[in-house]
């Protein structure tokens, strides 16, 4: 074979043996611009600067520009969280605020957590140890105040120096640290009913039911639950059930009748649903939950969209495993 042909064979091999490189995601520049304040601080409704600034949602972005490896926009919000959210009691107590620009002294569990486990992926990420060590003492600060009758609680307030006398079911999630001690509660849940109690009284040590469930609070549930090998037979048929011969699902239902209380659908629903039939297995019915988030995003459009719906419906659609 003449070197030129060779050369030219040679190339073409490599060249079909190439795996390109994936495609980096990048955050559009006008990402939820409605949002934002001068600053960057995020209020809950567009265009509403009145409207709440919570640790919810600076969380959700966290979460969200670690997914998009956007290293300098999330450098701004920790600035933000250092400056307005980050309360310090004493030498070792590092509070975050639920809700900033008003008199709020108490945290709220599950964004502390949220939070924490964002600023120790962004170190891995970007390599800025001081994010981690940001997340210790949020997370040291839960484990040494945040309890009562031996349960780590929803939050403290440190005005008054007081805890909280429940943990809400929803707030175990998977990023919860194993020493607060999260599963002994979800062990325990009655498995004889279709919809689970919302949350565990520490001072009685009782579960307690509300009569309207949030589907947002049963879908976490059930995903906590399977974090630690616990299935929901009842709950798992229900949905199903439901999805199947409706093709939505509904923010709130009745607990004994099982019939919707409300009309209305939620982007941040449909995240959990998405997750919880991915993690049961139920890949289809997945991307048919997405399918309906969508659509409900082209027909109504995102004017009047809580920050909680809107940023959890781009994490699940940039999110490569869901």
């Amino acid at each position: 074979m003449p070197f030129t042909l060779l050369i030219l064979a040679l190339s073409a091999c490599d060249n079909s043996g190439s795996v390109s490189a994936p495609e980096k995601k990048v955050v559009p520049q006008d990402f939820a611009e409605s949002y934002f304040n001068e600053e960057k601080y995020i209020h809950a409704y567009p265009n509403a600067k009145d409207s709440q600034y919570l640790s919810e949602s600076i969380g959700l972005y966290m979460e969200y520009l670690v997914l998009m490896e956007d290293e300098e926009k999330f450098a701004e919000q920790y600035d933000n969280l250092l400056n307005e959210f980050i309360t310090e009691e004493g030498e070792e107590n590092l509070f975050v605020n639920w809700l900033i620009f008003e008199d709020a002294t108490v945290n709220a569990l599950i964004d502390d957590i949220r939070i924490a486990a964002a600023l120790r992926e962004a170190d891995k990420l970007f390599d800025q140890p001081e994010y981690s060590k940001t997340a210790d003492k949020i997370i040291g600060t839960i484990s040494r105040i945040q309890t009562n009758n031996n349960y780590t609680v929803d939050y403290y307030d440190w005005e008054i120096e007081s805890p909280a006398q429940r943990v809400t079911l929803s707030y175990l999630i998977s990023d919860v640290p194993e020493n607060l001690n999260a599963d002994r509660l979800l062990e325990n849940v009655d498995a004889d009913a279709v919809f689970f109690p919302e949350y565990f009284d520490v001072l009685e040590e009782v579960y307690v039911k509300n009569e309207v469930v949030h589907m947002i609070d049963q879908l976490l549930i059930a995903i906590n639950k399977e974090r630690i090998g616990l299935s929901s037979g009842l709950f798992e048929e229900w949905l199903i059930t439901e999805w199947e011969e409706e093709g939505r699902l509904f923010g709130r239902y009745d607990r004994e009748t099982h019939e919707p209380r409300v009309m209305y659908e939620s982007l941040a629903m449909y995240f959990y649903m998405n997750e919880y039939f991915l993690v049961i297995g139920e890949d289809e019915k997945a991307e048919e939950v997405k399918e309906r988030a969508t659509a409900i995003i082209e027909t109504n459009g995102t004017a009047e969209t809580h920050f909680f719906d809107f940023i959890h419906y781009h994490l699940m659609m940039e999110d490569d495993t869901k």
